[in-house]
Order: structure tokens, then sequence, then C-alpha cells
């Protein structure tokens, strides 16, 4: 009789993890002397960072998401490296012995891959520059490129020296997501807002890091910088209609309006120095 193809799929699924429970000395533990030599990350925040710190042919696989141009500024390094989705199949079939996982998310994806013998590295979500500091050297430790990770913080501190403005903010920036979305107190925007030299009119009513308001809210707020992202908005869609709205582009008129694109803002590192200068250029 013909096995069914879910039920094939399924057995050669629970194979690779019986294999991978009689194996389990192949893989290379987060805090092993030995450094991983086939690395994998799902997420597309590990990804760029990863992509910064790994060794020649040390990435085995990034998330598909690296190499969409719109959210990776890393592409070109990405589609060097197979993409692979989250699931346990396509992790397995590039035979890593270190996947990085946020630690918060995938929880159940996480646990496959250590039954299937594979180190698990987790760490937490950078929402910070700060914050990513720290996780740029968690993850040079576990890709034995401690060194490597070093030179990427003190560039970023470097950076940062250089272009926080001196002054207090004073000018009033909104940011135009789509949908009506924002970002808020506590966001990654936020604090490059203030290093360019501006408040944040969601963070200043309230709005959580993610949230969203209204057109009425943005148009009562009086911002003297409306802050989108351009690239995003070439190819007009519903979710786009609030930023495009008519009364938004009257504001325009009497407020400066600058374009950063969503991937130097998306995930705190190197790349949001990019979105400081541009900030900082609209203050002049």
């Amino acid at each position: 009789m013909k096995r069914r193809p879910h039920l094939r799929k399924t057995l050669v699924l629970w194979l690779r993890l019986l294999l991978g429970l009689v194996l389990p000395l192949t893989a290379s533990a987060p805090g092993s002397t030995q450094a991983p030599q086939r690395v994998v990350t799902v997420n597309l925040c590990l990804d760029q960072i990863a992509l910064r710190l790994a060794a020649p042919g040390q990435l085995a696989g990034v998330s598909m998401l690296s190499h969409d141009p719109r959210l990776s500024v890393l592409v070109d390094q990405a589609r060097a490296i197979a993409p692979v989705r989250p699931s346990v199949e396509a992790i397995l079939a590039l035979r890593p012995d270190l996947v990085i996982f946020d630690a918060v998310a995938q929880s159940g994806l996480k646990d496959l891959v250590r039954r299937a013998g594979v180190a698990v590295l987790e760490v937490p979500w950078a929402a910070s520059l700060a914050e990513a500091e720290t996780l740029f050297g968690q993850i040079a430790a576990a890709l034995g490129r401690l060194e490597v990770g070093r030179a990427v913080v003190a560039d970023m501190r470097r950076q940062r020296s250089g272009l926080a403005s001196q002054s207090r903010p004073v000018a009033l920036a909104a940011v135009l997501q789509a949908n009506g979305a924002t970002t808020g107190k506590g966001s990654l925007m936020g604090e490059l807002l203030h290093l360019a030299g501006f408040r944040n009119l969601a963070a200043e009513l309230g709005i959580p890091a993610y949230g969203r308001w209204s057109l009425e809210t943005v148009l009562a707020g009086r911002p003297d910088l409306l802050v989108i992202d351009a690239e995003a908005n070439l190819d007009p869609a519903r979710a786009t209609e609030f930023v495009d709205h008519a009364a938004l582009r009257s504001l325009a008129g009497k407020a400066h309006v600058v374009s950063v694109p969503t991937k130097y803002a998306i995930c705190a590192g190197p790349e949001n120095f990019h979105a400081i200068r541009l900030l900082a250029e609209a203050r002049r």
C-alpha cells in the first residue's frame, strides 16, 4: 500500500530527529571552545548581526527576509547564503551545528531543533543601540569571533559620539507608517530621533513603542518634521493612504519631510547611524 505524502514527510522528520538524538555530540554547544562551523539564523535582526560577525562560510542559512532589499541593509551578503524558512525541516536540511533564535519567539521550533541534537542559542531582542552592543558581544562570543564583535561595537560607539546632537531636542517629529502605525515611547526610532535632536510626538502623547494614531492626532500635534519611508509608498495601496492623505500633504507644506527607509531603523545596529544622519540633516 502506498504511503500518503504527508505521512512520508512526517516519517522523514522523525527519522532526522532520532538521528540527532543518537548523535548529539556532533553539535557545538554555545559555550563550547570550538567555534560552530554551520550557523543558521531565522530572524531578520539576528541575520544582520551574524552577517557582520561570521567568518567566511560560517553562516549556512539566514531568514528569507534578509534577501529582501526593502528590509535588509546587507542584502548582497545575504543572497550569497541559503534562505531558510522557520521550520525544523528547512533548518535541519542545512545541517547546522548552531541555530540562533530570538529568546521570546518560536519556542516549539526551538524544542524540535534541540531534540535533533543541534545547539540553540537564545538571545534577547535589542530595542536600543546599547542593547545592540550587548547582543553583538553575545553573538560574537558564540561564533568565536570576539575580536570582530569588539571592533563593531567600538565603531558604533565612535559613530554615536560623532553624530549625537549636543543640544537639547526641541523640534517635534512625527513618524508615519502604513495603516496609521507609528513608533512611540521606548522605541528604537524614538532613540534615533533624540540623538538627531528631535522630540518624538507619539512618545509625548503616551503612544507605545509600536502603536497607532489617527490623522487628527497627527495634525493636532503640529509636528515640525514628518518621517516617512518614501520607498514603501512607491506602490500606493490602502495601507499607505494614511501617509498620502491630502491633509498631511498640506501639513508637509509647513513641516519638513524626511524619508528614512525602514531597513535603517527596523533593527538596532550600525545601520541606525545612516538614519540618524538623514534625520539630523532635516534639522538644518
